[in-house]
């Protein structure tokens, strides 16, 4: 028994010894010993930090939106006509996202105007497609005013896929009959033009057309008609934006203050009976002697802006919402003109005329160079008026 348990150990030595032979080669050692430590690293168990952030990562894959904001105003609130962007996290082409659902509703026939699949952002422009599919499942009459907060969602024709956690609070404008806006339209044009036919854009004594009178004339008639147009092509009345209510305020206050310098410089101006127009253009952009620098910048700045508010009218089917830097410079041109109307030649206009006196002094006063020369040069009396000369002859005659 002994010698067999020997042999056995015998053996078992020499197999560990031909083991062993290989990595009497410095290279061969270092091969095993990093196929070992690789083993040892595959078998040992995750620690749980690792596995929570491994599944974390998996998780992120689902889509999700990040944010939702008016894209104008950057706010959490939206009227119809307006643009929003989703911001959205996905590994999905962000084409493939492209229907919109409300409250898990698919909004039918809504696209986005606008794709960014680097930074997965779509952009869609609400209508009333929108309206009508709140108002579908809304209590509410579609002729009430209200704001709605609802939760946008996006996916593809069949399913959603993410849908938001913060609403959005949709802003729904009263409506009204087209047939009221066509009444009040006719009622606007026959006084705009009865008001020009009546010299509205002249001065008091309807001699010159007035710069400051033609600017309130004009941004009036921009807006009315913007407002309008856009409650016939959307049948709600649009919401009026503090700028627009800026732009109007500047060109009250340019006409008051160019009334008050008038006013002020007509008892000085001398009387011109024969005084008449230049023409719509020339009396705007100048002071009856020349062109003014200030004038031409305040017609050109009006024009320009007065041309972008209603393009974007027409193309947004909102009111303008003009930048407060656009509003500064309309009120620098505005006031500058004001201000510098002070140091203008001012324009000879119509006054009544002066009381001539019946006295002998009064008449004497308005007596020209002229006729105080005939008179002397015919002999008579400057006071009296009486011919001097005649009279000395006729006593001649009658002393002799």
């Amino acid at each position: 028994m002994n010698i067999r348990i020997g042999s056995i150990f015998n053996h078992s030595c020499n197999t560990c010894k031909r083991l062993l032979i290989p990595f009497n080669n410095g290279k061969i050692w270092i091969v095993w010993c990093f196929v070992f430590s690789s083993l040892i690293s595959l078998a040992a168990p995750i620690p749980p930090k690792k596995a929570a952030q491994a599944v974390l990562k998996v998780a992120v894959l689902a889509d999700t939106i990040e944010r939702v904001e008016n894209l104008s105003s950057k706010d959490d609130s939206v009227q119809i006509g307006e643009s929003i962007i989703i911001k959205v996290k996905t590994a999905k082409n962000i084409d493939s996202l492209a229907t919109l659902y409300i409250d898990g509703l698919k909004v039918t026939g809504l696209k986005p105007w606008k794709t960014n699949d680097g930074e997965k952002i779509l952009y869609f422009t609400l209508n009333e497609r929108v309206v009508k599919l709140i108002e579908q499942y809304s209590e509410s009459s579609s002729s009430d005013e209200k704001i709605t907060a609802i939760y946008l969602g996006i996916g593809n024709e069949t399913k959603i896929f993410a849908q938001s956690k913060t609403p959005l609070f949709l802003e729904i404008r009263q409506k009204i009959d087209w047939r009221w806006l066509l009444f009040i339209s006719a009622i606007i044009l026959g006084i705009a033009t009865i008001a020009l036919c009546f010299q509205v854009l002249k001065d008091d004594n309807n001699l010159y057309y007035s710069l400051s009178r033609t600017q309130l004339f004009y941004w009036s008639l921009l807006i009315v008609f913007a407002y309008l147009y856009i409650s016939f092509t959307t049948g709600t009345l649009p919401l009026i934006p503090g700028s627009i209510l800026a732009i109007v305020g500047i060109g009250v206050a340019t006409t008051a203050a160019t009334r008050v310098i008038e006013n002020r410089n007509k008892d000085g101006v001398p009387i011109d009976e024969s005084a008449t127009s230049d023409g719509f253009l020339l009396d705007i952009l100048s002071d009856g002697s020349s062109i003014n620098i200030q004038r031409f910048q305040s017609v050109i700045f009006n024009l320009f802006f007065g041309i972008i508010f209603i393009q974007k009218a027409l193309g947004t089917h909102l009111m303008p919402q003009f930048e407060d830097n656009v509003l500064l410079l309309l009120g620098i041109s505005s006031g500058t003109y004001a201000g510098l109307k002070i140091t203008e030649a001012t324009k000879q206009q119509n006054q009544t005329l002066p009381q001539v006196n019946t006295d002998n002094t009064g008449e004497e006063k308005s007596k020209t160079a002229t006729e105080k020369t005939a008179e002397k040069s015919s002999g008579a009396d400057p006071v009296t008026g009486d011919n001097t000369g005649e009279s000395e002859a006729a006593g001649g005659e009658n002393a002799s």
